[in-house]
């Protein structure tokens, strides 16, 4: 961080990234302040600092806020990515952030919790979710059956993203890829983390995969 960037300055640069995200628009000075708990005329110090360091740009005196390439990298702007997760057979998810992306969340529409895994495996190529490719997770303990979920399996401590279907006392997960069975297990040892929402296509889609063959 530059020694002038004081931790205020910092908080203003992620106020606009933030507030820009949630309305679908940069916000005006005084919707800046007011976000940042500060007086226009602190705000109007403290924004010219950051023009004049080109932190933030405006391409007319009464043009919309905006933040440079190098605010956003300095806040690092985008979704957080906590490891990688299995569409194979179960493997442990990561529960740290490990690197955040781009900023992909205007794109997609993410929310504030939303969050990012980075898929290993071929059980969900039926829905195009291939191996290397991003999910997009909204976090939450209750999915529709039919829906696309990150599921933890706590008696193996492993996670994997499946379809649920909930049947009584029971859950089975099912797999977008005739060669991985079916697995059903007793709803108590199903923990549901999140529902995929999107995916972003990073993965290069495989001609054929072998019966039985696991990835990660």
């Amino acid at each position: 961080m530059p020694p002038r960037l004081t931790p205020l300055r910092r908080e203003i640069l992620q106020t606009l990234a933030r507030l820009t995200r949630e309305q679908g628009r940069p916000p005006s000075a005084a919707e800046l302040a007011a976000a940042c708990g500060v007086t226009p005329a602190t705000m109007s110090f403290h924004l010219n600092y950051l023009l004049g360091h080109a932190y933030v740009s405006r391409p007319t005196p009464r043009g919309a806020l905006q933040l440079t390439p190098k605010a956003l990298q300095l806040v690092q702007v985008g979704i957080p990515v906590f490891g990688e997760i299995a569409a194979g057979p179960p493997s442990l998810a990561e529960q740290s952030p490990e690197h955040v992306t781009p900023s992909l969340d205007a794109l997609l529409g993410v929310q504030e919790d939303d969050f990012m895994l980075r898929v290993r495996g071929s059980s969900m190529v039926g829905i195009g979710v291939m191996d290397g490719d991003y999910v997009v997770v909204r976090p939450t303990q209750e999915v529709l059956d039919g829906e696309v979920a990150v599921v933890l399996l706590p008696s193996e401590n492993a996670a994997t993203l499946k379809r649920i279907y909930h049947f009584g006392d029971e859950v089975t997960l099912i797999a977008e890829n005739p060669d991985f069975p079916r697995l059903t297990l007793p709803a108590a040892d199903v923990q549901i983390q999140g529902r995929m929402i999107g995916k972003v296509g990073l993965g290069v889609p495989r001609s054929s995969y072998a019966a039985g063959t696991t990835s990660g």
